[in-house]
């Protein structure tokens, strides 16, 4: 939709005194911003809400806090799926995983048919006239058609010789999941990554092409290695441990993933039970100490904008691919469709906006990204976008939004299995689902005004027409979900399922063949749909 078109719809519900403020608003900020804004664009991996600006006092973290203070903090952002493949598809595209056929890792349909129709964020930006450079992990083993090659870090995960050797010797299963370093901090790929957007930042100082520039920082991913500085910021015991530690009352069994445990060498593998507190407060030692590091990494990059005089010139925005459980429901990862892990911070921050360090607590999901920033950029915003732009938000951060957010997450490598979920104001509602047979596998509900933490799992005590009407709206999907008087005109058809793409793929792979046939090398297309004749019959 047309920034105009809306602004028109929305009116006869704002009323015009609320509307004119806002019209005048974003021309000013337009024109303060027009020659077309540079756009810095941090993407970071695993990275929950342990942040001092989301209200964790106990966390060390100043340059991402200066960064809410001079923007707007969004607090009720959320992820599309809770897995790095399938949400970056999504914020890089602008659609849903249904429509962009990704689970983990890349499909064939998104490299081979998606990409190459609609290409990315980055790319439009591109063909509109800017410099784009991906630094770090951007995409999931693609890359985009860039101005210049990106930066890829050489060094990591671990840092330590005694760790490098025994996962050498041992493999990855074997080696702790977490580091504390004494080597250099420039030696750490997230430092290396800030050194090279410094120089970068320096090189488009010299030009007058606006620029797209997406820093992609590993850390806090596993495995938690991190300078031994950082570990410094904490004292273990004043660290505290996740309120809601145990499964939730009643909570399905396909709910929780039980893959990271097998990764590394944790204090035990069974998912199923508690950590000790002692260790519980090692991993979230580790974790807090590379949120640190990363922190300090955003710094670096924003302190040099600064000195550049650029940052009256730049858009930018700090995000989390998605969020990561850190105990809490017993899990320590990710690919759940519990808050800690959809959940996700997200700050703009935009030159000549007036509500700087306010924060929004309307629902955006990532999906909205990709037309936001066209529009903060005065750029058309294509039909067959499924997101569409918050930039009224910017404006008026409490502004009625969307009524609810929408997730999808798989259980196995190739599955039939998934589950289906939607935030709203109140409740989380979550569907798990056989799509083949259209079997209900298990139903979640939690009331979230009263039980934050999703501790109980509420949908065997409350009235059917409570769960009726949930289903009913999430069954209605995203668009019932939109802004009062918003339209989307996209009319994407459905993914087929996922054929894995590339190396990562091969497991994957090796599993469809043995449950549908077919064999490395065949046609991905004839694959798709010879299992789709097989699950239909």
């Amino acid at each position: 939709m047309e920034r105009r078109e809306f602004l028109s719809k929305t009116a006869k519900g704002l009323g015009v005194a609320t509307i004119l403020p806002l019209v005048s608003g974003l021309n000013r900020c337009a024109s303060k911003l027009f020659k077309r804004p540079n756009v810095l664009l941090f993407i970071v991996e695993d990275l929950n809400m342990q942040l001092g600006c989301y209200g964790k006092s106990y966390m060390r973290t100043p340059n991402i806090d200066r960064l809410a203070s001079e923007g707007i903090k969004f607090e009720q952002a959320y992820v599309q799926q809770a897995v790095c493949a399938a949400s970056r598809a999504s914020l890089l595209t602008g659609l849903y995983p249904q429509s962009t056929g990704v689970d983990y890792p890349y499909s064939y349909y998104f490299v081979e048919e998606i990409l190459p129709k609609y290409g990315t964020l980055a790319e439009r930006f591109q063909k509109n006239g800017y410099y784009i450079r991906d630094f770090g992990k951007i995409q999931h083993g693609v890359d985009n058609n860039l101005s210049s090659a990106p930066f890829k870090p050489n060094n990591g995960p671990y840092m330590m010789l005694e760790n490098i050797a025994l996962k050498k010797e041992k493999g990855g299963a074997a080696v702790p999941p977490y580091e504390m370093g004494e080597v250099l901090e420039d030696t750490y790929p997230d430092a290396q990554t800030a050194k090279a957007v410094i120089n970068e930042l320096r090189k488009q100082k010299q030009t007058d092409q606006p620029f797209f520039l997406s820093v992609g920082f590993l850390k806090p991913h596993l495995p938690l290695a991190a300078p031994k500085k950082y570990w410094d910021f904490y004292k273990r015991d004043e660290i505290p441990l996740a309120d809601n530690k145990y499964r939730p009352e009643n909570c399905p069994a396909i709910a929780i993933d039980r893959y990271n445990l097998k990764q590394y060498q944790w204090e035990h593998s069974d998912s199923d039970r508690l950590f000790s507190d002692d260790y519980a407060r090692l991993i979230r030692h580790a974790y807090f100490a590379c949120v640190s590091f990363m922190d300090a990494q955003v710094g670096k990059v924003l302190n040099e904008l600064d000195k550049l005089n650029l940052r009256n010139d730049t858009v930018v925005l700090f995000l989390s691919d998605h969020g990561f459980h850190l105990g809490e429901q017993n899990h320590w990862g990710k690919t759940t469709l519990f808050e800690s892990s959809l959940r996700v911070p997200l700050i703009v921050s935009v030159p000549g906006l007036e509500n700087r360090g306010q924060r929004c607590k309307s629902f955006v999901e990532y999906v909205d990204i990709y037309p936001t920033l066209l529009e903060l950029a005065d750029l058309k915003v294509p039909d067959y976008l499924e997101g569409i732009s918050f930039e009224p938000l910017l404006e008026k951060p409490d502004r009625k939004w969307k009524k609810a957010t929408f997730s999808v997450q798989s259980r196995s490598m190739v599955t039939e299995e998934y589950g289906y979920s939607m935030r709203t104001t109140r409740y989380r509602y979550t569907e798990w689902r056989n799509d083949a047979s259209g079997i209900m596998i298990a139903r979640e509900l939690y009331d979230l005004a009263v039980d934050p933490g999703e501790t109980v799992n509420i949908v065997d005590k409350v009235d059917q027409s409570l769960l009726t009407k949930l289903s009913k709206q999430l069954h209605a999907g995203w668009k019932d979900a939109l802004p009062d008087g918003a339209k989307n005109r996209s009319h994407n058809p459905i993914a087929p399922p996922a054929y894995a793409w590339g190396p990562e793929g091969d497991s994957r792979r090796a599993v469809w063949h043995e449950k549908f046939g077919g064999k490395e090398g065949d046609d991905w297309r004839i694959l798709t749909k010879q299992r789709l004749n097989q699950t239909l019959k």
